[in-house]
């Protein structure tokens, strides 16, 4: 294979591989339907379900929100103890409020 042909190949599989990737979109289901978690409805089990939300930081979300109202932005989320920059960085992409 010649090193132009190779690097094509390369190229053409690096963004086809960033055209699958679900991270970033609302419809990952491909149905219309927006499949990210509504942290103004969620409840525990469903919170778990986001990367590094365990079952007490979960507790604390719906609490907070008990406690404060529901959330006005996403943002909102870390206000809440145990979601920082970080943790918040990796939810961002599939968490809503209506």
């Amino acid at each position: 294979m010649k090193p132009r042909t190779t690097w094509t190949c390369c190229l053409l599989a690096c963004l086809l591989l960033v055209w699958l990737s679900p991270v970033g979109y609302a419809d990952m289901g491909g149905t219309g339907k927006d499949m990210r978690i509504n942290i103004n409805k969620a409840p525990v089990e469903e919170l778990v379900e986001l990367p590094r939300v365990g079952q007490t930081v979960a507790k604390r979300i719906v609490l907070f929100r008990e406690k404060n109202g529901p959330f006005k932005t996403v943002e909102d989320l870390k206000s809440v103890r145990g979601i920082g920059d970080k943790v918040f960085d990796q939810i961002r992409p599939r968490i809503r409020v209506d």
